[in-house]
């Protein structure tokens, strides 16, 4: 499979305006390095939500597997229970589509960055996925993960998922709009939303030499009503809309 090196493969016109902005946002770091700091003792710690990590949605045997790899989100964080997590939402929705009974398996922890989620999860990878959606990206940016890293992380991260499962669909979300957490002072929500937009685009065209991986962004603003209450991770509204917005970009790929 052919492999570019992403900087280099980046679109000039977009490199220069993202890059430019990004680099100029560095006149907040004086505010932003303070702040980050005390905000690290003071924000409000949730904890990943009870309850299993695995099941089926529809009667057995099963046709489709589906595996959630990632960070907070996808650990249940700001729920009450993983039933309200998007990923036997998501396993749901596609049984009520498709009459076929999908297996589903949430692999996640919190504070999880893009380097450890083959030590952390690579020995409890199911056997077979068909589908996998992969949201991990909000630690490496707030903690400052060299940009290069990100997309030599993504390459080894998508080379070792696709050799395992080379029939997979993959999709991959955004890093959430860091612009909108209710958590954050705005000179933080601004370094890391410029930051964060930057890395996505990254990400958006390394994929696009990966076959039957998807980008799916995130919308680029969201109302507070989506927010746990640390102001920082989705609440269970965010996650039922967010399987809604993965089901209607992946049920026809069936």
């Amino acid at each position: 499979m052919r492999r570019i090196k992403g900087l280099e493969r980046f679109d000039q016109t977009a490199s220069v305006y993202l890059w430019s902005r990004y680099i100029l946002s560095f006149s907040l770091l004086p505010i932003v390095i303070p702040v980050g700091i005390r905000l690290r003792s003071t924000l409000l710690r949730l904890p990943e939500a009870p309850g299993q990590r695995q099941g089926t949605a529809g009667e057995l045997p099963t046709k489709h597997v589906l595996l959630a790899l990632g960070e907070s989100p996808i650990a249940g964080v700001g729920l009450a229970d993983q039933s309200q997590n998007l990923t036997p939402r998501l396993a749901t929705l596609l049984y009520q589509k498709t009459k076929q009974a999908i297996e589903w398996h949430i692999l996640g922890r919190s504070g999880l960055r893009l380097e450890q989620c083959l030590p952390r999860f690579g020995s409890q990878l199911p056997p077979k996925v068909d589908i996998l959606f992969i949201d991990i990206g909000a630690n490496d940016c707030k903690d400052g993960t060299p940009l290069s890293h990100w997309i030599d992380g993504w390459q080894k991260l998508l080379y070792h998922l696709r050799s395992r499962y080379p029939k997979a669909l993959i999709i991959c979300s955004s890093i959430p709009p860091f612009r909108s957490f209710p958590a954050l002072p705005w000179a933080v929500r601004a370094f890391l939303g410029y930051r964060s937009d930057l890395m996505n685009a990254l990400l958006k065209k390394e994929l696009q030499s990966w076959e039957r991986c998807i980008y799916i962004p995130l919308p680029p603003i969201l109302s507070k009503e989506y927010f746990a209450e640390d102001g920082f991770h989705p609440n269970p509204r965010a996650h039922y809309e967010w399987a809604q917005g993965l089901f209607d970009e992946i049920h026809e790929q069936l």
